[in-house]
């Protein structure tokens, strides 16, 4: 199976913009760094999330890119930080791990204790839900560019229906797997398409520039042709 992504923080910087993607990509609201009121006074939190769907909807992250396992003391630090906050969940990410001591201080609280492999685990399956529908809804139109039944074929020429049909294999294919994504897709994008994508977020990255370039191509193809606007209404 092709892993989630093959990306790696290499500063602490990176470390801190890169959770923030990953959980505006797995349909939350971060924000880095952020600025906090708690009982004790305004903090800066390294990443600021907001879960507005569920049960908890503040989550503060600390990112920690030592070369030295982090320490007991400060998970209690970072407990305080996130009880006076009010936030429901604290995690902490590390480029290295935790003591022992650590581990200890976080078990049974609302702190998560995660590497950066661990925190990708943990917000895999959100993003993957998040990063398909947004490639499965972006896609929607090749649905009636690619249907010959949907496009008034009468008011082409014979060299743009000779050209349609050129790219119908082409597009119609890519919508399929894309509606249809398992096991082998990657591997059968990469065979279709020439690509070489490892993993499951250049597959995503790569499909969708590709869906983008299909859709201004049928505008384009398409623009002195009047297709209803509500077979693009879904």
């Amino acid at each position: 199976m092709y892993s989630m992504t093959n990306r790696k923080p290499e500063t602490w910087i990176e470390l801190q913009e890169m959770v923030a993607h990953y959980f505006n990509y797995s349909g939350y609201e971060a924000i880095t760094p952020y600025k906090i009121e708690t009982v004790r006074g305004e903090v800066e939190v390294d990443v600021f999330v907001k879960a507005d769907n569920e049960l908890g909807n503040r989550i503060i992250c600390e990112c920690k890119y030592w070369n030295t396992l982090i320490p007991q003391e400060k998970i209690h630090a970072f407990r305080t930080v996130v009880n006076d906050s009010g936030a429901s969940l604290g995690i902490i990410i590390s480029k290295l791990g935790f003591q022992k001591g650590a581990i200890l201080a976080a078990d049974k609280s609302n702190i998560k204790l995660f590497t950066w492999e661990q925190f990708l685990d943990y917000l895999f399956d959100k993003w993957f839900a998040y990063r398909i529908n947004r490639l499965q809804n972006l896609s929607k139109p090749l649905f009636v560019y690619t249907d010959p039944f949907d496009i008034p074929a009468e008011l082409l020429s014979k060299a743009q229906i000779d050209e349609y049909k050129k790219t119908l294999l082409k597009f119609t294919g890519l919508n399929i797997m894309i509606h249809n994504f398992n096991e082998n897709t990657i591997s059968k994008y990469n065979e279709t398409y020439n690509e070489s994508v490892t993993t499951i977020e250049e597959f995503f990255n790569s499909a969708e520039e590709r869906i983008k370039e299909a859709i201004s191509y049928y505008e384009v193809l398409f623009k002195d042709v009047n297709i209803p606007k509500w077979k693009f209404v879904w």
